[in-house]
């Protein structure tokens, strides 16, 4: 541990009586935060501190991001979920009486300026955790909380992220999903399953593929041509853009010319995905229509409108909304934000809060950092977006690693039906089956 950490935990440290004293009966997804609910404190932001039962000095989360740029709309849905989550502790006592509150930076575009410059400033301001969603593709912010030891979570998605952390021994940093490599693999699947079942059939077994040239993109394009060709596909397109596009009329010139069974996009961006497909159904070929993620942002469906019905969509961390956990948790997301949840990152960063809550609970300091690493490291916590369960400081998927859902996050797969979002894979999480796109019927 730091010489900072280590300071900061000695000014800090809440006895035992004092811990269980503060305990709340928070519950989250199928897990009960015993000791957490006495842990976790008051927002800067005024709607987290309402109701709140803590009056100890707050304890600060450093939250960077996207609050402007293309990523803005995913970044509302990441605020939310936070927000909700140190709401909801607060109200019970927040951690060891100590309210939580956020100090919030704007990650824009993740440009490595912009990331190292504001984790140095949490760093410096001895916030308890950095939240992180996303980073750069080159890990360049990460020893900067790694050599402070202060917790950082995020959900980059990149196995990149992933290995410099480990390699480097910075054991405070975690991924709370499973990294970017399984999404392709993911959809070869899905797509096979279809093949057999009947519900899809392929004239040419051919693929058109279209990705943004960011790392975690490209990774995710690359792992689906390599899994499709081992299954004797044959890759027709792979066409590169840089982000944000809005115009397709080359590439989809180019797709109703190889009139590919399958469209494969790689991004991550709802503006990108939802022009793209607005302008295929203009003059669809009989293409299946795959794209990553951004569809789980509701800004993606405010764009796209009735032209989305029919596309597929994955995402490794996706909020599971139809359990008895997930409808209560809609329901507060709805109350407070007057809005339905997206189906990733509201779901995603309210249980990093409620995560990180339970571990600094159990370690009874929250500034016991390696203490606070730990317990993130050997729970297996239930939360929205389904099962948290670290392996080498990231989830994995199920049933892509492990087949017990239990120990896996589910790497779920949509299908956009009729305006609503349908879950038709994994079981036991579907909700639905698959229905041929409208201008395939």
């Amino acid at each position: 541990m730091s010489e900072q950490s280590s300071r900061a935990r000695r000014s800090t440290r809440v006895t035992r009586r004092q811990l269980l004293g503060g305990v709340g009966g928070a519950a989250v997804g199928g897990a009960v935060l015993g000791g957490a609910g006495g842990y976790l404190a008051a927002s800067s932001d005024p709607s987290s501190a309402e109701g709140s039962a803590a009056a100890g000095a707050p304890l600060t989360i450093g939250a960077l991001v996207p609050v402007t740029g293309p990523g803005a709309a995913d970044g509302e849905e990441m605020l939310r979920g936070m927000r909700l989550a140190a709401a909801e502790l607060n109200a019970s006592g927040g951690v060891g009486g100590r309210p939580i509150r956020f100090s919030v930076l704007d990650a824009k575009d993740q440009a490595p300026n912009v990331m190292t410059t504001a984790v140095r400033k949490f760093v410096s301001d001895r916030v308890a955790l950095i939240l992180s969603p996303n980073l750069t593709s080159t890990s360049v912010e990460l020893p900067i909380a790694g050599r402070a030891g202060v917790p950082l979570i995020h959900m980059n998605t990149l196995q990149a992220s992933v290995d410099f952390a480990v390699e480097h021994g910075y054991r405070n940093i975690f991924e709370a999903c499973p990294p970017e490599t399984w999404y392709g693999p993911g959809f070869v699947a899905t797509m096979d399953e279809l093949t057999k079942s009947g519900a899809f059939e392929p004239r040419t077994r051919t693929a058109a593929m279209v990705s943004a040239t960011d790392g975690y993109s490209i990774s995710i394009a690359q792992g689906f041509k390599a899994e499709v060709e081992k299954l004797g596909w044959r890759v027709v397109q792979f066409d590169k853009y840089v982000s944000p596009q809005a115009e397709w009329g080359g590439v989809l010139g180019r797709v109703r010319h190889n009139d590919p069974d399958v469209l494969f996009q790689s991004d991550f961006y709802a503006g990108n995905e939802a022009s793209l497909i607005k302008q295929f159904v203009a003059a669809p070929t009989r293409t299946l229509v795959y794209q990553q993620y951004a569809p789980s942002v509701p800004q993606y469906r405010e764009l796209s409108g009735s032209a989305s019905d029919g596309v597929l969509w994955a995402t490794v961390t996706g909020s599971i909304l139809d359990d008895e956990p997930g409808r209560r948790f809609a329901a507060r997301y709805r109350e407070k934000y007057d809005r339905e949840p997206g189906r990733s990152n509201a779901g995603s960063q309210y249980d990093v809060v409620r995560l990180w809550a339970y571990a600094a609970g159990l370690a009874g300091d929250p500034y016991d950092f390696d203490a606070v690493g730990d317990n993130i490291r050997n729970l297996v916590f239930r939360g929205i977006n389904g099962t948290y369960h670290m392996v080498d400081q990231t989830c994995v998927p199920y049933p892509g690693k492990y087949r017990d859902p239990s120990l896996g996050m589910p790497l779920q797969t949509y299908q956009i039906q009729d305006g609503e979002q349908v879950l038709i894979s994994p079981s036991p999480y579907s909700t639905g089956r698959f229905k041929t796109p409208p201008w395939l019927a």
